[in-house]
């Protein structure tokens, strides 16, 4: 089963440690074997949300929803992980499961095999799998009318290259389907936006892992990672011309100033466009350890205010859209 990303909050008079949960795994009717915690301020201050042994009823599920995020004592984890074992374990035998949780599997499920694929980039087992995922995701899509707003709710809000890359391959066959692209193509498109990043395995971790603002010399280096990303995709049996393209030119701007082959305008294909936009969106309505989130609405802004010259402003607008149309800004 896949570790949950820690992350320690201290309670400052006790040093206890605090863990930040996937909250979409917890569902009405659970009862839960662990304390659910709010951390407030500088996270020194904590209030207990939800005492264990609390059955969650629908009044604490949508206040559970609309609070950002929800922690559990550290020495709780091993439980809180038995729990979402447990939920993962029901999902293919539970038709009824609501589609919000059973997009947190789903979505823990790819993290799973993305972090095999950036562990073992050249394993050729990476392109089934990553087939897996993308039709895991197109079969959700059609399948549940909500299925899209209920991906997009689950994208986390922290970066990290592997959850940005499945938060790119949700945002780009959401975009996709809104767009009315039929179901091979946004299989072709969920795979390359899913595999975009794949090439920033062979950059240094130094600058990939970076707190902070790179220096010339290293975004020169991080420069390298679509061709990459194309090179590692070719080599494990990768040949679709569009998936291709989309992992190579996903940095391209439509005035030229994009890398690595400069291309302008139109020669950027509709995938590497797609991604283009999708990309810039999660990197900048996630936090990352030296800035905080952009609201998805200020980051909509900035991009529609300072990247006229870079991005598909048609692509930017239907991306609008497509949020609206599901009411999805109010979430995110």
């Amino acid at each position: 089963m896949k570790q949950i990303r820690i992350f320690r909050r201290y309670d400052e008079s006790r040093r206890t440690a605090y863990v930040e949960i996937e909250k979409w795994f917890i569902d009405v009717g659970d009862v839960l074997d662990f304390d659910l915690f709010l951390l407030e301020g500088n996270y020194s201050e904590k209030t207990i949300f939800l005492p264990k042994n609390t059955p969650v009823d629908v009044n604490i599920k949508k206040e559970m929803d609309d609070h950002r995020s929800l922690f559990v004592r550290q020495s709780d984890l091993p439980v809180y992980e038995l729990f979402v074992d447990k939920v993962v374990q029901s999902a293919a035998r539970n038709e009824k499961m609501p589609i919000t949780k059973k997009a947190a599997v789903i979505y823990r499920q790819a993290s799973v095999i993305l972090d095999e694929m950036f562990e073992n980039p050249e394993e050729l087992e990476n392109v089934p799998k990553s087939k897996t995922v993308v039709n895991t995701f197109v079969g959700t899509i059609f399948s549940d009318k909500h299925a899209i707003e209920s991906l997009m709710k689950i994208t986390a809000y922290d970066y990290y290259t592997h959850t940005h890359s499945i938060n790119v391959c949700i945002y780009s066959l959401s975009l996709g389907a809104y767009l009315e692209l039929d179901s091979v193509m946004l299989e072709e498109l969920g795979m390359s936006a899913l595999m975009h990043d794949l090439g920033k395995c062979r950059v240094d971790p130094k600058i990939t892992n970076k707190n902070g603002k790179l220096t010339e010399s290293e975004f020169e280096a991080m420069k390298h990672h679509p061709l990459y990303g194309y090179t590692i995709a070719l080599k494990i049996g990768v040949h679709d011309r569009l998936i291709l393209d989309g992992i190579r030119h996903h940095h391209e701007k439509l005035d030229g100033s994009g890398y690595p082959d400069g291309l302008m305008g139109k020669s950027i294909t509709l995938f590497a466009r797609i991604i283009g936009v999708c990309d810039v969106f999660d990197a900048l309505s996630t936090k990352r350890s030296y800035k905080d989130r952009m609201s998805s609405y200020d980051t909509l802004m900035l991009m529609k205010k300072t990247m006229q010259h870079h991005l598909d402003m048609e692509i930017v607008d239907a991306f609008i859209r497509m949020q609206k149309h599901d009411d999805i800004l109010s979430v995110l």
